[in-house]
C-alpha cells in the first residue's frame, strides 16, 4: 500500500489509503478517528485532552501573572518546538515593556506576530538553525544588563546550533547523528552537544551575566534536569569531557565522528578546557521555573481518562528505556489486567531506539514502540498509544500511533510485514499503511513522549 493525497482507496482495490495532511487537522483527525477501533479512539482523544491540559500559552500566561517580572523594559526570547505559543503568551501579559522579542521555531510550524522569527530544523539542524544560533548570541550580547525572559521548550538543542570554534554546521550535525543513532540517552547525547557548541552548556548564561534573567521551561527530558533540556544554555553543565569520552566509548562512535570532530575532542580533553561548571557566580541572577514536564502529561492523562469513566493510574515515575523493553511492559501489564473492566496505565518521557547503520529510517521512536506493543497486544482486548506531546515522532507527518489487540493480526492480511518494518526502522509507512497513523499537528506544548495502554 502507498500513502494517497487525494483520499481514501475504494474497498479491495488494494491501491491506496489515505494519509491526511497536517496541514488540515480537524479533517485528517476526523478521518483517521473513523477508522478507529472504539479502545484505540478513546486513548487518542485522552492524549488529545492531556495535551490541552498542558497548553504552553496557558502555562507562560499563568507565572507570568502569579509571579510578575520586575517594573521596566524586558528583552525576550523564546527557543524550542513550543516557542510560538509561549512568546506569544509572553508578548500578550508584557505589552509595550516587551523589547527585541525573538522567538526559534521548527521549521513547517507557524511563526508568532510581533516578534523575529527564525524557522529552523529538527531533529536535524539545518542552515536556519545556524542563522538561530548566530541570532541568538547577538541578541544575547546586545542585551546590556538589562532584564530578559527567557522561554525554553525541549528541541532546542537542533533549532540553535553555534558550532564551537573550527567546526562546521555539518561536522557537528554529523557526529551527533552518530551518536544519536547509537542509541544514546538524551543526557547522553546532550552532554556531547554542549562540549561542541558556543552556546549551549550554559554559555548563553555566561553571556547574559550580569543580567537578571527568568527563564521559564517545558521539559521534554525524563527527570526535568534543567542541565539537559535544550542541552542547558543557561545552566552550569555538570558534564565533563571524561563524560563524553565515555558516551563515545560506550556507543562506539569515537572512530564514526568526521575527523574535525574527532581532533577537537582530543585536543580540547587533553587541554581541560571546559564548559561553565556549577558554582560558577555568573549565574547567580539567572531563575528557571518549571511550567510542565513528561510526569505530568501522564498525570494529565490519567485526570483525563478517570473523567471517562476509568479506572487510570499515571507512572509518577518518568518512562525512559529501549522500545522494546517498554512494549513488554505494556504487554505484561495487559496480560494482567485484561477483562478487569475499563483500566488505563499512563506515562511520560522518552524512550530510546537505535537505528541500524545501513538502515534508511522513516518513521520515530513513537511509531516504533505502537507497532512493537501491537505484537505485545495480539488477541487482547487493549490498546495502546504513543506519541510526542509535540505533535510530531521524528522527521515523519506522524505523532505518533495508536493500536489494539487486532493490529498484529490484521498485519498480514493488510500486506503489512512488523519484523520488517522495525527491523529496517520503517514504521512510518507500516503505521500508515495500518491506518494506525496519528497524523502530525500543532500542538501547543511540548513535554516529551506519552505512552499509553488500555484495556477493557
Amino acid at each position: 500500500m502507498r500513502c494517497s493525497p487525494l483520499g481514501p482507496a475504494s474497498p479491495g482495490t488494494g491501491d491506496s489509503i489515505a494519509c491526511p495532511s497536517h496541514r488540515n487537522d480537524a479533517a485528517a483527525r476526523e478521518v483517521t478517528m473513523q477508522a478507529r477501533r472504539p479502545l484505540a479512539s478513546t486513548c487518542e482523544d485522552i492524549y488529545r485532552a492531556a495535551l490541552h491540559r498542558l497548553d504552553a500559552a496557558r502555562r507562560v500566561a499563568a507565572e507570568l501573572a502569579s509571579s510578575p517580572l520586575p517594573p521596566g523594559p524586558v528583552r525576550v526570547l523564546a527557543l524550542g518546538k513550543a516557542a510560538t505559543p509561549m512568546i506569544e503568551a509572553a508578548l500578550a501579559a508584557l505589552g509595550d515593556r516587551a523589547r527585541h522579542p525573538l522567538c526559534v521555531h521548527p521549521e513547517g510550524t507557524r511563526p508568532p506576530a510581533g516578534a523575529r522569527a527564525i524557522a529552523a530544523g529538527h531533529p536535524r539542524p539545518t542552515r536556519g538553525s545556524l542563522a538561530a544560533g548566530e541570532a541568538i548570541r547577538a541578541w544575547a550580547d546586545a542585551n546590556g544588563g538589562a532584564t530578559a525572559l527567557v522561554l525554553l521548550s525541549g528541541g532546542g538543542s537542533a533549532l540553535a546550533v553555534a558550532p564551537a570554534a573550527g567546526l562546521s554546521l555539518e561536522e557537528k550535525a554529523d557526529a551527533l547523528a552518530a551518536v544519536m543513532r547509537a542509541g544514546a540517552t538524551i543526557q547522553e547525547l546532550n552532554a556531547v552537544r554542549k562540549h561542541l557548541s558556543d552556546l549551549k552548556g550554559g554559555r548563553l548564561g555566561a553571556r547574559l551575566a550580569p543580567a537578571p534573567v527568568r527563564v521559564l521551561v517545558l521539559s521534554d527530558v525524563p527527570g526535568d534536569d534543567l542541565s539537559t533540556i535544550a542541552s542547558g544554555p543557561l545552566v552550569p553543565d555538570p558534564t565533563t569531557w571524561a563524560d563524553v569520552g565515555a558516551v563515545l566509548d560506550r556507543t562506539r562512535t569515537r572512530g564514526a565522528l568526521p575527523a574535525a570532530v574527532r581532533a577537537f575532542v582530543e585536543a580540547e580533553s587533553a587541554a581541560g578546557r571546559e564548559t561553565p561548571k556549577p558554582g560558577d557566580p555568573r549565574f547567580a541572577t539567572i531563575a528557571h521555573r518549571l511550567l510542565a514536564g513528561p510526569t505530568e502529561l501522564a498525570r494529565a492523562a490519567a485526570e483525563a481518562a478517570a473523567e471517562r469513566g476509568i479506572s487510570a493510574e499515571a507512572d509518577p515515575a518518568p518512562l525512559t528505556g529501549d522500545v522494546a523493553a517498554v512494549a513488554a511492559r505494556l504487554g505484561a501489564w495487559a496480560r494482567a489486567n485484561a477483562g478487569r473492566g475499563p483500566r488505563l496505565l499512563a506515562l511520560g518521557g522518552e524512550p530510546t531506539i537505535s537505528v541500524p547503520a545501513a538502515a534508511h529510517p522513516d518513521g520515530g521512536r513513537a511509531q516504533a514502540l505502537a507497532l512493537l506493543a501491537a505484537k505485545e497486544l495480539a488477541g487482547l482486548p487493549a490498546a495502546a498509544l504513543a506519541a510526542g506531546s509535540d505533535g510530531r515522532d521524528g522527521p515523519t507527518e506522524h505523532a505518533g500511533a495508536v493500536v489494539d489487540g487486532e493490529t498484529a493480526p490484521g498485519a498480514a492480511a493488510a500486506g503489512v510485514d512488523l519484523d520488517a518494518a522495525l527491523a529496517e526502522a520503517r514504521s512510518g509507512p507500516a503505521c500508515a499503511a495500518l491506518g494506525v497513523a496519528i497524523p502530525r499537528f500543532e500542538t501547543g506544548t511540548h513535554v516529551c513522549d506519552l505512552v499509553l495502554v488500555a484495556v477493557e
